[in-house]
């Protein structure tokens, strides 16, 4: 009888935590559902898209690695290139990997694009202000 009034106690006690719990894990298996119900393509297309929103990081990490190797420029896309294909082993499937290089290849240019105007930018305003 003790037990089970320890049980009890407990469960009142922590009754919102307990709440909380069962709320994230049920979230976190509707998202796992979720995503493993997902066709091959679609799977694709989500990694896509975070590719698109991480690849600035990407590349700023490999300018920073190679920084002090002047022409690696073959050797940074590489590692960008890599480093994709290992977050995202779900790319393996495509068919088209040659499409998908020259994909990866225009989001790396756009994304060296965006970071020279970036350090553009702040090199003007440390020198003008």
């Amino acid at each position: 009888m003790v037990a089970i009034q320890k049980i009890l106690n407990f469960l009142y006690e922590n009754w919102l935590t307990i709440l909380a719990c069962v709320g994230l894990i049920i979230g976190i298996v509707k998202k796992t559902v979720a995503y493993f119900s997902k066709s091959d393509a679609e799977r694709i297309e989500i990694a896509k898209k975070q590719i698109s929103e991480s690849m600035l990081k990407m590349i700023s990490d490999a300018e920073l690695n190679w920084n002090d190797w002047v022409k690696a420029g073959s050797i940074k896309r590489s590692e960008v290139i890599k480093r994709i294909f290992d977050e995202y082993p779900i790319l393996s499937k495509v068919v088209e990997q040659e499409q998908l290089v020259v994909w990866i290849d225009e989001k790396i240019n756009e994304s060296l694009k965006t970071l020279r105007d970036v350090v553009s930018e702040q090199s003007t305003e440390q020198v003008g202000g």
